[in-house]
């Protein structure tokens, strides 16, 4: 007979192992090929050092002359605070209670409820991958800032996200707040059947309003909740995991932006653009440390079908986790849709760790119990969770190409600004 303590020894000695395993392995190779480092956690921070330069000395000599002298690389140190990280489902007393003569109907119950979750969890993970340590809540498809109409269109799975009286910040993909004048932009409207929202205060700039914007909760650009993502150590700001640039100019990445004008067309990524990009990338790093590169999907199809007008072979490779690209340069490269739309990253995955208080692990009670009655409620729910954070102790080994796209930028008759045919 099925019961609640049952449930629980299925969730903990079942289902947890198959679910971390999906989490950890399955949600992008870039999250696979990373490491997992415990050694700097120091209460509810995270303790560790930022290198750079090389350490060592090898040079020629003479057979009786001096032993060279070692250099050191030089490290500045950081505190970064933990992650909390929640994943969370629910299932009620009806349907515990209608299976509880069937395991089999059961188990079904609980597969399909950990599928959700794993596939909520990964979803959640790759955004985060890919963002700035900031709570994105959509993107802009369409947009039109005249003086009299302010509004903007997002995809409908963000809209959500978005509610009246939300005071937001725009960004473009670069990292760049857009300054806006007359003050905080506020949701004014919000359309949940077309995606469309207006505000009510504000301009933006005319020189932003050819790019797809991300729109941040302006509450989080102080909270800093997510994780750190790749983007974090690409900021516009002077500072990586709060550690000065300015004073510390040799940890900052490589980044190449296109100087593409600011008119009806957004810059096309080729080929070409992205082999003078590596080239940049090798003589700041010098090396080529990159081991993936990761970028949208219409990027790669960009790349791709200027790959096969003059190769009859592509070679195709099988990624960390069991994911498929193929190879550029020599190197994987990977197409997300969670990347931001006309960039490109070239990174070096040992630089990077998820670096944790623990795995994902159920939240339990003081009692040991993992499902908790929902007050008020004939349900129960389990939490998932995990403290961490992703660094990178190498940013001057990463690369990335921003500003590109491959849309056509078109005005509507009302005036509005958009990305023919973006998602």
């Amino acid at each position: 007979m099925i019961t609640i303590e049952s449930a629980e020894s299925a969730l903990r000695n079942i289902y947890l192992d198959v679910v971390v395993n999906d989490i950890n392995t399955k949600t992008n190779p870039f999250l696979t090929m990373i490491g997992k480092n415990t050694k700097t956690i120091h209460g509810r921070e995270i303790k560790g050092t930022i290198r750079y330069g090389d350490a060592g000395n090898v040079v020629a000599g003479h057979e009786d002359g001096e032993l060279p002298v070692s250099t050191n690389s030089k490290y500045v140190e950081m505190n970064v605070p933990l992650k909390n990280l929640y994943g969370t489902f629910q299932i009620t007393d009806k349907a515990i209670r209608a299976s509880q003569n069937n395991a089999g109907a059961f188990a079904n119950l609980l597969s399909g409820e950990m599928q959700n979750l794993v596939s909520t969890a990964q979803s959640s993970l790759n955004e985060m991958l890919y963002g700035n340590g900031f709570t994105l809540l959509a993107y802009t498809t369409r947009h039109n800032f005249g003086s009299s109409t302010r509004s903007f269109r997002v995809p409908l799975r963000f809209i959500d996200n978005l509610n009246v009286g939300d005071v937001i910040s725009f960004y473009t993909p670069n990292n760049s707040r857009v300054s806006v004048s007359g003050g905080d932009v506020v949701i004014a409207t919000v359309n949940r059947d077309t995606g469309e929202c207006t505000y009510n205060s504000g301009s933006v700039p005319v020189n932003t309003r050819q790019e797809r914007l991300y729109i941040i909760k302006k509450d989080s650009e102080n909270d800093n909740l997510v994780l750190n993502g790749i983007d974090s150590i690409f900021m516009q700001n002077d500072k990586i995991y709060n550690v000065n640039t300015a004073l510390h100019r040799g940890i900052k990445p490589f980044v190449q932006s296109t100087d593409a004008p600011l008119t009806e067309f957004v810059k096309v990524m080729t080929e070409d653009e992205v082999l003078t990009f590596m080239d940049g990338y090798e003589d700041h790093c010098q090396s080529n440390p990159a081991d993936i590169i990761l970028t949208h999907p219409m990027i790669r199809k960009a790349i791709f079908e200027n790959l096969k007008n003059y190769r009859s072979n592509i070679d195709i490779t099988e990624m960390a986790g069991g994911f498929k690209g193929f190879t550029f340069n020599g190197i994987p490269l990977y197409a997300d849709v969670k990347c931001k739309g006309g960039t490109l990253y070239a990174l070096s995955s040992d630089s990077f760790a998820m670096q944790q208080l623990c795995d994902w692990t159920w939240l339990s009670g003081d009692d040991g119990s993992i499902l908790k009655q929902i007050d008020g409620r004939a349900a129960y729910n389990a939490t998932l969770v995990k403290y961490a954070d992703l660094i990178c102790e190498k940013p001057f080994l990463q690369g990335k190409l921003t500003g590109y796209s491959v849309k056509r930028w078109r005005t509507d008759q009302d005036g509005s600004h958009f990305f023919s045919n973006v998602d």
